[in-house]
Protein backbone atom coordinates (compact mmCIF):
# COMPACT_ATOMS: atom_id res chain seq x y z
CA UNK A 1 0.00 0.00 0.00
CA UNK A 2 2.98 2.30 0.66
CA UNK A 3 4.67 1.85 -2.43
CA UNK A 4 1.16 2.36 -4.45
CA UNK A 5 0.72 5.40 -2.66
CA UNK A 6 4.35 6.66 -3.63
CA UNK A 7 3.78 5.79 -7.13
CA UNK A 8 0.47 7.36 -7.50
CA UNK A 9 2.17 10.58 -5.66
CA UNK A 10 4.75 10.37 -8.82
CA UNK A 11 1.97 10.07 -11.40
CA UNK A 12 0.26 13.27 -10.23
CA UNK A 13 3.16 15.01 -9.46
CA UNK A 14 4.57 14.70 -12.72
CA UNK A 15 1.37 15.16 -14.52
CA UNK A 16 1.01 18.45 -12.71
CA UNK A 17 4.19 19.54 -14.60
CA UNK A 18 3.26 17.99 -17.65
CA UNK A 19 -0.24 19.46 -17.89
CA UNK A 20 0.84 23.08 -16.95
CA UNK A 21 3.22 22.70 -19.77
CA UNK A 22 0.45 21.73 -21.83
CA UNK A 23 -1.44 24.47 -20.98
CA UNK A 24 0.35 27.13 -20.87
CA UNK A 25 0.06 27.80 -24.43
CA UNK A 26 -3.77 28.64 -24.66
CA UNK A 27 -5.09 30.18 -21.81
CA UNK A 28 -8.83 30.84 -21.73
CA UNK A 29 -9.59 31.55 -18.31
CA UNK A 30 -8.48 35.01 -17.05
CA UNK A 31 -8.62 36.10 -13.25
CA UNK A 32 -8.45 39.24 -12.13
CA UNK A 33 -7.05 39.40 -8.53
CA UNK A 34 -5.89 42.23 -6.34
CA UNK A 35 -3.92 43.80 -9.67
CA UNK A 36 -2.59 40.77 -10.80
CA UNK A 37 -4.01 39.52 -13.60
CA UNK A 38 -3.89 35.43 -13.91
CA UNK A 39 -4.41 33.71 -17.70
CA UNK A 40 -5.61 29.84 -16.78
CA UNK A 41 -6.52 27.11 -19.23
CA UNK A 42 -8.32 24.21 -18.55
CA UNK A 43 -5.51 21.85 -18.73
CA UNK A 44 -3.71 24.45 -16.25
CA UNK A 45 -6.47 24.42 -13.73
CA UNK A 46 -6.17 19.99 -14.05
CA UNK A 47 -2.73 20.52 -13.52
CA UNK A 48 -3.02 23.00 -10.10
CA UNK A 49 -5.31 20.15 -9.14
CA UNK A 50 -2.97 17.16 -9.61
CA UNK A 51 -0.53 19.17 -7.76
CA UNK A 52 -2.97 19.67 -4.98
CA UNK A 53 -3.83 15.88 -4.90
CA UNK A 54 0.26 15.25 -4.94
CA UNK A 55 0.72 17.53 -2.17
CA UNK A 56 -1.80 16.00 0.30
CA UNK A 57 0.01 12.08 -0.76
CA UNK A 58 3.03 14.12 0.02
CA UNK A 59 1.75 14.89 3.61
CA UNK A 60 1.11 10.86 4.06
CA UNK A 61 4.33 9.33 2.47
CA UNK A 62 6.44 11.55 4.87
CA UNK A 63 4.16 10.82 8.57
CA UNK A 64 5.10 7.33 7.77
CA UNK A 65 8.23 6.80 5.78
CA UNK A 66 12.08 8.44 6.34
CA UNK A 67 12.01 11.40 4.62
CA UNK A 68 15.94 11.07 4.15
CA UNK A 69 15.39 8.20 2.01
CA UNK A 70 11.60 9.37 0.13
CA UNK A 71 12.50 13.18 -0.40
CA UNK A 72 15.41 12.13 -2.71
CA UNK A 73 13.94 8.78 -4.48
CA UNK A 74 10.40 11.41 -4.66
CA UNK A 75 12.65 13.76 -6.82
CA UNK A 76 14.59 11.22 -8.92
CA UNK A 77 11.67 9.27 -10.22
CA UNK A 78 9.57 12.47 -10.95
CA UNK A 79 12.09 13.92 -13.12
CA UNK A 80 12.68 10.46 -14.76
CA UNK A 81 8.95 10.26 -15.41
CA UNK A 82 8.58 13.45 -16.18
CA UNK A 83 11.64 13.38 -19.32
CA UNK A 84 9.42 10.46 -20.51
CA UNK A 85 6.33 12.29 -20.27
CA UNK A 86 7.68 15.06 -22.29
CA UNK A 87 8.95 13.07 -24.82
CA UNK A 88 4.98 11.83 -25.36
CA UNK A 89 3.40 14.95 -24.87
CA UNK A 90 5.38 17.40 -25.42
CA UNK A 91 7.29 15.81 -28.21
CA UNK A 92 10.38 16.62 -27.14
CA UNK A 93 13.45 14.63 -27.56
CA UNK A 94 15.77 12.70 -25.19
CA UNK A 95 19.44 12.99 -25.78
CA UNK A 96 22.41 10.83 -25.00
CA UNK A 97 22.73 13.69 -22.25
CA UNK A 98 19.56 12.84 -20.39
CA UNK A 99 19.85 9.22 -20.38
CA UNK A 100 23.32 10.00 -19.09
CA UNK A 101 21.97 12.31 -16.62
CA UNK A 102 18.77 9.71 -15.54
CA UNK A 103 21.68 6.85 -14.92
CA UNK A 104 23.48 9.21 -12.69
CA UNK A 105 20.58 9.86 -10.88
CA UNK A 106 19.25 6.13 -10.42
CA UNK A 107 22.96 5.24 -9.71
CA UNK A 108 22.71 8.71 -6.81
CA UNK A 109 19.53 7.23 -5.32
CA UNK A 110 20.56 3.25 -5.06
CA UNK A 111 23.54 4.59 -3.40
CA UNK A 112 22.17 6.68 -0.99
CA UNK A 113 19.65 3.60 -0.40
CA UNK A 114 22.30 1.43 0.33
CA UNK A 115 22.33 0.39 4.31
CA UNK A 116 18.51 1.73 4.63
Amino acid sequence: MKIFTFLIYVLFSSAGLILFKLGSGNTTFALNLLGFKISLSIKMIIGVLCYGISFLLWLYIVSYSKLSFVYPLSIALVNIVVLFGSCVFLKESITLTHVIGMLIIIIGVSLMSIGD
